[in-house]
């Protein structure tokens, strides 16, 4: 690292650590404000556990932000007193002065995404999980889901009410399809407990649809050698101690996180998406939902490196100012996220491929930058 090189990092990481807490701050202030009408009388250190877990998801999405308002920050001042004519006069291309800076921004891409891989999944989740639990109504965010069909798997879970003194589900029916045959579980209450959901009181019944039509009886001990075929009742408990014990595919945080909604982001991380895409059993829908989330969550990821090639030239041609290079900070940032919002609900609505819905924030900024830093990048 030579002299220029520091020269420069001193120039462009304080405005970029100040745009990141200054994104983040906004933002959470921004959700906070929003749901304003249900944090009164919350204890404080709820309210702070809320707020801190939405931090890895917001810190993914400023990460862009903060490197478009480092480098037009630093690099408007230097343009300003021709401290970068200076250095392409002595044959030092803007390129050349940004090899730091764009190993920081490669780095960052990789970093924001593992961050959406291992980190911002989790986080996500437990945001809803806290939301409903301690902020929002003080009781189990189950209780929000009480009275809707559930899909878990191949399971399809509802319930009447949920004990919030007992923290158990209350009037239990789960179901699920193997075939053409039908199994369903009534229960008078059930908890889950990690990815184990135990009923008590319950009643498990076989509908196999695979002996219909029902033929013609010639006698009734024909219908009644028939009808066990057709319905089976199995595992009707006397005992209402007795449980039963399924495991489903998802724990009660995740049936928290993906049902109570609320306006969070899903918890899933990209390679969840890339693991679904391989079922040849999706629906169009099912398949195009799972193509813009993982290409999302690669083009945000990404969008450091290609801020980076768009800031270079906009504030070596148009940051006349420190003012002037906030608002377009400001400006590029609104732009950008509504080009990708755009891309995705078109994408997501099958007017356009996912792939180009996605990316067309990341191409858009990639063309301006080149056609902008013409003289600029040589």
């Amino acid at each position: 690292m030579t002299r220029i090189d520091r020269y420069l990092l001193r120039e462009i990481l304080p405005p970029f650590f100040f745009g990141i807490f200054l994104y983040i701050a906004l933002i959470a202030f921004s959700n906070l404000l929003a749901r304003a009408q249900w944090v009164g009388g919350v204890p404080v250190t709820s309210l702070l556990q809320w707020i801190g877990l939405q931090i890895p998801f917001i810190f993914t999405q400023t990460l862009p932000l903060a490197t478009l308002l480092g480098v037009l920050i630093g690099y408007s001042r230097l343009s300003r007193e021709n401290e970068l004519l200076v250095m392409q006069a002595g044959g030092i291309s803007v390129l050349r002065t940004a090899r730091w800076i764009l190993l920081g921004a490669a780095a960052l891409a990789g970093f924001s995404l593992y961050l959406s891989e291992r980190v911002v999944p989790w986080a996500n989740q437990q945001t809803a999980v806290v939301w409903w639990d301690k902020v929002a109504t003080g009781t189990s965010g189950l209780g929000w889901l009480t009275g809707r069909d559930l899909k878990i798997g191949d399971y399809l879970l509802f319930f009447d009410s949920y004990d919030n003194a007992h923290q158990e589900i209350v009037n239990v029916r789960l179901q699920q399809w193997k075939g053409q045959t039908l199994s369903v579980v009534f229960a008078e209450r059930g908890r889950l407990e990690n990815y184990q959901l135990k009923l008590r009181g319950f009643r498990l019944y076989t509908l196999d649809l695979a002996k219909l039509p029902v033929p013609d009886f010639q006698s009734l001990d024909e219908v009644e050698q028939y009808l066990p075929q057709l319905v089976r009742a199995q595992n009707v408990s006397r005992d209402p101690q007795a449980s039963l014990v399924i495991t489903l595919p998802q724990n009660r945080d995740q049936l928290v996180a993906n049902f109570a909604g609320g306006g969070f982001e899903n918890p899933y991380p990209p390679s969840h998406w890339w693991r679904r895409l391989q079922n040849p059993t999706l629906t169009p829908a099912e398949a195009r939902e799972a193509r813009v989330n993982l290409h999302s969550a690669l083009a945000v990821s990404l969008a450091n490196l290609v801020i980076l090639f768009l800031a270079l030239p906009v504030a070596a041609r148009r940051a006349s100012s420190p003012a002037v290079a906030l608002g377009l900070a400001l400006g590029l940032t609104i732009a950008y996220y509504a080009v990708l919002s755009l891309g995705k609900l078109m994408a997501l609505s099958g007017l356009i491929p996912a792939e180009l819905g996605v990316w067309s924030a990341n191409l858009l900024a990639v063309a301006v930058a080149f056609w902008l830093g013409k003289g600029v990048y040589r």
